[in-house]
This record gives C-alpha cells, sequence and structure tokens, in this order.
C-alpha cells in the first residue's frame, strides 16, 4: 500500500490509535497487540497527522466525543495525505447525535464503535473487516491501475498506427482534447497523386475504448484510397460499406471530408452528421459561408451514396475550421454550452489575429474552467493554401500500359514497370504489380500464386542478376545472415543496373493467362548447367535454389534467354 502524498508505502502492522482517555489508549493498543498489531498512541488530533507522516499506519482509530474535538479535521487531513491510497477510519463515538456521525462521515469516516469500549470480541471483529475492506480496495486499485497503464500503451499505440500516418501537412492545424484515456475523434489527412490534399475529421459514438474499434479500418481506408486519387464521395462511400459491416448496431461514425485543390483554387467538402463547417475571409477577416450536414453518418445505411460536395472557391488567405460537437457543447461549470454563438465571436477574433486555432481552443479552455469535459474536443485548421510538396519525378523508375499490345491482343493488356539504380534499393514493385492485377481484373484467388511468381522471380532477378550476389553463401544455415548482411551492403552502394518486368494478360473464356517477362542487368548464369544439376535435389536436401523448382511448378513453362538475364513465365488459369 503506497500513500500518493508521501510516495512510500503504508505500513500493515501499524494501527494510529486517537484518544484523550488514557484508559482507552490502552485498552485498544492492547486489543490490538492480541490481534497482531502494533499500536502508535496519540492524544490529539494535531499529534495524529503528524505521526500519520511519520509512520504510516494502514488503520487509523479514533475517539470523537463532540464536534468540537479536532479528531475529525485530523481524519480529512490523513485522508487527503493518503490520497489514492485507502485508509480505513473507525470512529469510536460516545454520543448518538446524528449530527456529530454525520459529520464523521463526511471527514471520511467508514465505521463506528459505540463507546465505551467493553467488548474485545467487537473490536476484534471491526479489524478483521477493515481488513477485509482494505484488501479488497487495494486489490481493486491495483487493478485499476493495472488498465490504466495497459490503456495508456494501447492508446500510444493505436495513435501511432492512426495519426503517425499523416501527410506532414505543416500548416494545417490539428487539436483534440480526449474526455478519457481513448480519444473518439480521428483526425486524418493524405496527399491524392496530384498534389491535392484531402483531411477527415471523424467522431465515433462516445468516447473511450469502445469509441475507437473503426479508428483503424478508417484510417487504412482514407489513406489507400487516397493515395489512389479517388475522389472524396468514393472514399466516403467505402468507409460507410465498411464500417456497416464492422461496427456493432448502435455505433457509427459522424465525419466531415475536405479536398483542397490548389490547381482548382477550391474546397470540397462533404458533411455527414457534424456541426457545420465555417469557412472564413482571409481578406474580410469575417465568415464566408458555413457547409452544414446534408447526410447522416457513415455505418448506419449501407450502400449509403453522400450528397455532392459543397465546392467553395477559395483565397490564399482563407481558412476552413472543422470542430466536433465537443467544441460546441462544451459546458461551464453552471452547465451552459459553448454554443454557436460563442463559436463564431472566438472564430471571428480568430482571424483578426491571425491565430484562428489557438484562439478558438483558449476560449473553449477558459469557458470550461476546471469543469470535466464530457465529450472528446477536436478542432483542425485548413489554410486555403495547403498543398503537397513538390517531389520530382525519378526519371530511372516507369510504369506504363503498352498502347500498342492494348491494341494487338484486343481485350488483353500490357503492363510494365523499370527500375534502375537506386531506385531498387527503395521500391519494391512485386505490390504494386500486384495491385495492378487487382485493379484491373478484380480480386481472385489466383493472385496469391502470382505473387509468389513475381517474388521469387524478382527476388533472383535483383540478387544474383543485378547485385551478383552468390548462392554459395546459403550453403548453410550459418550463411543466411551474412549473405543479407552482403545484400543489404550492395543495395546501399548500388548506382547501376535494372530490372524490368512486364506484365501481358489474356483472357480466356474459361480464365486467363498472364506472361510475366523479368529482364536484369546481370551477366546471366549457366541456366542449362543448373536446370540438370539441381533437378534431383529435393527441397529438403537443397537450402538454395528452390525459388526457381517452386515457380517451374506453377507455371506453364519457364523459359530463361540472354545467358539467362532474362526470363519468361506463362501462368494460366
Amino acid at each position: 500500500m503506497v500513500c500518493m502524498d508521501c510516495n512510500v508505502r503504508l505500513n500493515t502492522s501499524r494501527v494510529l490509535v486517537v484518544s484523550r482517555n488514557r484508559e482507552s489508549r490502552e485498552w485498544l493498543a492492547t486489543m490490538l497487540f492480541l490481534s497482531g498489531f502494533h499500536s502508535i498512541k496519540v492524544e490529539t488530533g494535531k499529534q495524529a497527522v503528524e505521526h500519520f507522516r511519520d509512520y504510516l499506519p494502514w488503520l487509523v482509530i479514533t475517539e470523537v466525543f463532540s464536534p468540537d474535538e479536532d479528531s475529525i479535521s485530523a481524519v480529512e487531513q490523513i485522508k487527503h495525505l493518503a490520497g489514492d491510497i485507502f485508509v480505513p477510519t473507525l470512529f469510536i463515538s460516545h454520543t448518538t447525535n446524528d449530527e456529530v456521525l454525520q459529520l464523521c462521515l463526511d471527514a471520511g469516516g467508514d465505521d463506528f464503535i459505540q463507546g465505551p469500549l467493553t467488548n474485545p470480541a467487537l473490536v476484534k471483529a471491526k479489524l478483521a473487516a477493515m481488513q477485509r475492506i482494505s484488501q479488497l480496495y487495494h486489490e481493486v486499485h491495483g487493478l485499476h491501475q493495472l488498465l490504466q497503464r495497459e490503456e495508456e500503451i494501447a492508446e500510444e499505440l493505436l495513435s501511432g498506427a492512426i495519426e503517425a500516418g499523416n501527410a506532414e501537412c505543416e500548416k494545417v492545424r490539428i487539436y483534440k482534447r480526449p474526455a478519457s484515456i481513448f480519444c473518439g475523434d480521428v483526425q486524418l489527412t493524405a496527399y491524392r497523386p496530384n498534389g491535392d490534399v484531402n483531411v477527415l475529421l471523424g467522431d465515433f459514438t462516445g468516447h473511450g475504448l469502445t469509441s475507437v474499434i473503426g479508428a483503424l479500418p478508417l484510417s487504412e481506408t482514407f489513406r489507400a484510397m487516397t493515395r489512389k486519387g479517388y475522389a472524396g464521395d468514393d472514399i466516403l462511400h467505402q468507409i460507410n460499406d465498411k464500417l456497416k459491416a464492422l461496427l456493432p448496431t448502435g455505433m457509427f461514425l459522424a465525419t466531415i471530408m475536405v479536398t483542397i485543390s490548389q490547381d482548382e483554387g477550391q474546397a470540397y467538402v462533404w458533411n455527414c452528421g457534424m456541426p457545420s463547417v465555417l469557412v472564413l475571409s482571409g481578406s474580410e477577416k469575417a465568415l464566408k459561408c458555413t457547409v452544414e450536414s446534408l447526410d447522416p453518418p457513415l455505418g448506419i445505411v449501407p450502400g449509403f451514396k453522400t450528397s455532392p460536395a459543397r465546392v467553395i472557391p477559395l483565397e490564399e488567405n482563407d481558412r476552413i475550421l472543422l470542430i466536433s460537437d465537443g467544441v460546441q457543447e462544451a459546458r461551464n461549470r453552471a452547465g451552459d454550452m459553448f454554443g454557436d454563438a460563442r463559436l463564431l465571436a472566438a472564430a471571428h477574433e480568430g482571424m483578426a489575429k491571425n491565430q484562428l486555432a489557438d484562439h478558438v481552443i483558449a476560449k473553449v479552455s477558459q469557458f470550461m474552467g476546471n469543469r470535466v469535459q464530457d465529450d472528446d474536443v477536436s478542432l483542425i485548421e485548413i489554410p486555403g493554401d495547403v498543398r503537397a510538396p513538390l517531389v520530382p519525378q525519378n526519371p530511372l523508375s516507369k510504369s506504363m500500359v503498352d498502347i500498342d499490345a492494348l491494341e494487338q491482343h484486343g481485350q488483353g493488356w500490357c503492363w510494365s514497370i523499370d527500375l534502375q539504380g537506386k531506385s531498387l534499393s527503395r521500391i519494391n514493385p512485386v505490390p504494386m504489380l500486384l495491385s495492378q492485377l487487382q485493379e484491373m481484373e478484380g480480386h481472385t484467388e489466383h493472385w496469391q500464386t502470382v505473387f509468389t511468381i513475381l517474388t521469387e522471380l524478382y527476388v533472383n532477378a535483383l540478387d544474383h542478376g543485378v547485385l551478383q550476389l552468390s548462392s554459395d553463401l546459403k550453403a548453410s544455415p550459418e550463411g543466411f545472415p551474412l549473405y543479407y548482411q552482403e545484400r543489404e551492403a550492395k543495395l546501399s552502394a548500388l548506382e547501376q543496373g535494372y530490372v524490368r518486368i512486364a506484365l501481358d494478360y489474356m483472357p480466356k473464356l474459361d480464365g486467363g493467362q498472364l506472361r510475366i517477362r523479368v529482364e536484369d542487368s546481370g551477366d546471366g548464369f549457366d541456366y542449362r548447367h543448373w536446370l540438370a544439376t539441381h533437378a534431383e535435389i529435393s527441397d529438403e536436401q537443397a537450402l538454395s535454389g528452390r525459388g526457381i523448382r517452386l515457380v517451374s511448378e506453377l507455371v506453364e513453362t519457364l523459359n530463361y534467354s540472354d545467358k539467362g538475364a532474362t526470363v519468361e513465365v506463362y501462368f494460366s488459369w
């Protein structure tokens, strides 16, 4: 047991006895000694507080005779010193006056013994009861601390997974103050391929741990679809369907999504069940327009389609303010809500000071005072000139659709990627290739096999073709760490070389066929000799070289050319 004010452990063998009557103190000390406790005997309340600090007893037994006795005040001080730690207090009362008894309870008294003290069995029973209550309290307190710590760790991990992936939009101001350890509000930012910025503020039902069930799938869907260039309404539709399938009945997500298009000089705003969006003019320092909610929250109606976005022309110094309902509904000590009028006034003042978000936050905090908030408070300020930083295109990496091949094959298509030099050390083309297949031909179980084929062929081309790594290093289990150390070293120093991958897809009436061609800049290898010498070696006997055998088992044909620097396979289903 730890005294929070003193940060040291309470002594479970010591009991503080407070009485002005010497005979009562000695009688209680004897009863405590027979029960296995050591007594700390004092006469006054002031002495009780001092001895509690010095000896840290786990139990206080004090007599009270009238409301004027300082033992009542002493108990209040001891309870304060103990902080969150339970120190049971047993009052010995020589009166049945209800007023006195109420004062004892208000001070923190936990039980009574009616004086005078003449019954040893009753004292022992009271001591046993206080021990049980104290032990139960400390067990619950320990479990609460453990739960709180686990929630804190989970919140750190969850926040890292959700918010760490936000685009580094330095100009976007994000603020949140949770009502509990977990915040039910989610703030997301991401760049579209064309440089547009997507911003999302979401408010899940309630707050606490249960309110963040959908936060991970929400953030993953938002970022993945934004990166692929999907429009805001498509993203919201997908989020709605995912949350409808995931969230339990009664849970949903109110959300605002904003797309800032610098090229067009305007914002696209969707409001699904959130407070009105404020758009403020930078030149006039006044409200430009509001965007009210036109659609219900997400996760309620399956297949829900949002209303068309509200399109707002933007100037460079304009500001868009997104808030959760925790801002408007913040209450002061009198129970009054912050409300729309105070919000608008704070926004006007903030624009005049060029400190929109900070000023609104300060006003809300000032209004609430020290009152405990009822809901999560979130706010996002978006400037009119925010956009993705310009990133020069890497001329050594390209992906394209082969139009000539498309025309030749009619319904088929060809897609290729060419990675050169340092691009090989930072880009893994296999997920890109698989994503292209899924996007063009939909999801199918066959792509798992294609993923394996692509991975093996690409790794062989990079490791043995471009990097010229020898499989001899993997001849024993001890050689694998050396192999990967050398691989990392060569990748870090790589300046030249290339790997080219081309996919040629042709649909069939009963399935389809995929030609995969992988070419590298290496010197090739004696593939005829390799096939002849490794054909009879089982996977159990060989620690390396199993990839080519695996590929040959999965595909219809496997052909090498260019002295082994080019491989071509056909996979059909």
